[in-house]
């Protein structure tokens, strides 16, 4: 049983004591807008569990919307988002899990969205962009 404890006691002065300092970087969210045809603004709306970062404008090849934290350590860390365009007569949206924490905390991750007029893509850690979604034209 002691030895349960001490492990439980490390795993969380571990932790704590990386999510303070620069051994364990902020994780960051990144909102770019490419809607190069409507050139509209995009509309950015982010939440987790403790927090509701309210709604962002991205003008079109403006500089990003991006905050960073520290993952939690019971896995809990959820960032769902809502994107919102407008192109001609018509409103396109999309909600989507934006980030979820892992089994292994990380660390200094980057996740960088791009909202294009086709739809919205991912990259991660500097990877090359993936489709993820389409719009919903409203």
């Amino acid at each position: 049983m002691n030895l349960l404890i001490n492990i439980l006691f490390l795993i969380f002065a571990l932790y704590f004591g990386f999510s303070e300092t620069s051994l364990c970087p902020k994780n960051t969210l990144v909102f770019q807008n490419s809607l190069a045809i409507s050139q509209s603004t995009l509309k950015v709306h982010c939440r987790s569990t403790d927090d509701d970062l309210k709604d962002h404008s991205v003008l079109f090849k403006a500089p990003a919307y991006s905050f960073s934290f520290h993952d939690d350590i019971i896995l809990t860390t959820k960032f769902d988002c809502d994107l919102f365009h407008k192109g001609g007569n018509s409103i396109y949206s999309q909600s989507f899990r934006a980030y979820k924490g892992n089994y292994i905390i990380r660390c200094g991750a980057l996740f960088v969205w791009n909202a294009r007029d086709d739809g919205i893509y991912l990259s991660v850690d500097r990877k090359p962009e993936k489709f993820m979604y389409n719009w919903i034209k409203e």
